[in-house]
């Protein structure tokens, strides 16, 4: 007489779909949000090396403009404005150069990138980009 209602009830429950959706989205959700701020991040990774790019080439020709090298750095903070004071700029032949020789300019810009995931293998990456000119 008891087997009748136990084996009711095991049916009921198992055919019951309440909390299905609640379980499939605890399964999917981490590896979807882990998937979307990979993508972020790989994206701030991307806009920074071509901000990093885009101010040494700046400086590289305001340098051979005849510009002063605190003036080349600034002009390069100024081309990477998300980067600020992070941003290192060091620039060879920016000063004292004969005008009537060729004159070369080189100029190397180095910003510490920190990735925003913690499981990344490397947190920290240095993006250096060298850009030179001749005339």
């Amino acid at each position: 007489m008891y087997a009748e209602p136990a084996r009711c009830l095991w049916a009921a429950w198992r055919s019951s779909r309440a909390g299905v959706a609640a379980l499939e989205f605890a399964l999917v959700a981490p590896i979807f949000l882990a998937l979307i701020f990979g993508i972020i991040d790989l994206s701030r990774y991307t806009f920074s090396v071509i901000s990093v790019r885009h101010a040494a080439a700046e400086a590289v020709r305001a340098a051979s403009l005849g510009r002063s090298s605190n003036d080349v750095q600034q002009i390069a903070r100024t081309q990477a404005p998300f980067l600020g004071d992070a941003l290192s700029v060091s620039c060879s032949g920016c000063v004292g150069a004969d005008a009537s020789a060729v004159r070369t300019y080189s100029v190397t810009a180095t910003f510490n990138f920190s990735f925003l995931l913690p499981f990344l293998p490397a947190t920290t990456v240095a993006i250096q980009e060298s850009t030179q000119i001749t005339y």
